[in-house]
């Protein structure tokens, strides 16, 4: 890639909707907070340490990548620890030029180790972000998430929590874990009660699990955006169903590559269904154990698919208008947006 062509992609004010909270702690950080609370980790060599929590070229599937959360669950011992935690994560965002932010987290997961509760975890996690947007000039959104593997109760709780913080930094809800053991259809009565709270929707499918799960998302749960969703590019009925309601999809080139989800990169689906006139958004999914950035995805997209600097920079602005974000803000950041894009050519 074109050394100014780099710069270029490095200094373009981002967006992005599909990023882990727990995904952005570095193996630096864990180490860190390990040693200033004495928790056991598999090893106190950072480079050791590397492998625990971070993908090494590919993993065996999906479920040896999300094994890496496993060590990363020890990373929230204290509430001040998940303020910080939060700060810092939304302060690498703003220096890789992120103007706009969803994280998204899973309380159930941020407090299996230390019981907090899911209140004063939320309350740490939005006063950490308003600092560093004090601080760095961006703004965060935070989407819970919904997890999988634990029961219909937790669940319903999740969706107690977002309710009763939306409109202070809570923006939507999400459905996260292992989609082929535990498909959508199994949450349609949780989604319901989000819905008829007022949550905006996420949904993680259509990731490695089958390919219909997509539809039942968007029908059974009322999914606005689909986390990943790459498989509705083998059934072309579905494609035209997402693309007709403008159901956006939240791509990670890198972790998919990674999960082996898809081949390689140069097999990925992007393209296909860009052109196809599906939106999408590019994203980093989990950029600490990925080790990748959102300037990077840009890139990659531009060196793998022939995306153009234009292109990209209209996948920015639509990103926005995907973005779960009031209108007021959005106008704004609109208009930021496009102020700052103009001046990159």
């Amino acid at each position: 890639m074109d050394e100014k062509i780099a710069e270029k992609i490095e200094a373009l004010p981002k967006v992005e909707l599909h990023r882990h909270l727990e995904g952005c702690v570095t193996a630096e950080m864990l180490l860190e907070i390990a040693r200033e609370h004495d928790l056991k980790l598999p090893t106190t060599d950072l480079e050791e340490l590397r492998s625990y929590v971070q993908v090494q070229g590919k993993a065996t599937d999906l479920k040896a990548f999300l094994n890496k959360f496993y060590w990363l669950g020890k990373a929230f011992p204290d509430l001040a620890t998940v303020e910080r935690i939060s700060y810092e994560v939304v302060r690498e965002c703003a220096r890789d030029n992120i103007r706009y932010v969803e994280l998204r987290f899973s309380p159930t997961f941020m407090t299996m180790e230390k019981h907090h509760q899911w209140g004063d975890l939320i309350l740490h996690l939005l006063k950490g972000a308003r600092r560093a947007e004090d601080e760095f000039d961006i703004a965060a959104g935070f989407i819970v998430g919904v997890s999988r593997t634990h029961s219909l109760k937790s669940a319903m709780r999740a969706v107690a929590v977002a309710a009763e913080y939306a409109g202070l930094g809570i923006v939507g809800l999400d459905l996260v874990g292992d989609e082929a053991e535990y498909p959508p259809e199994m949450f349609a009565s949780v989604f319901r009660t989000a819905r008829d709270s007022g949550l905006n929707l996420t949904v993680h499918a259509g990731e490695e699990g089958e390919v219909s799960n997509v539809r039942v998302a968007i029908e059974q749960l009322g999914a606005d955006r689909i986390g990943h969703g790459i498989q509705v590019v083998n059934d072309p009925g579905l494609m035209d169903f997402v693309r007709e309601k403008k159901v956006p999809l939240e791509i990670a080139l890198t972790s998919n590559v990674q999960t082996r989800v898809v081949p390689s990169l140069a097999e990925h689906p992007v393209r296909a269904l860009s052109d196809f006139g599906i939106r999408i958004s590019l994203n980093t999914d989990d950029p600490a154990i990925s080790a990748t950035s959102l300037t990077r995805e840009y890139l990659l997209a531009m060196e793998a698919f022939g995306y153009t600097l234009e292109d990209i920079k209209g996948f920015i602005l639509d990103a926005l208008e995907q973005a779960f974000v009031e209108e007021y803000r959005k106008n704004r950041l609109r208009a930021r947006l496009r102020e700052e894009l103009s001046r990159v050519v």
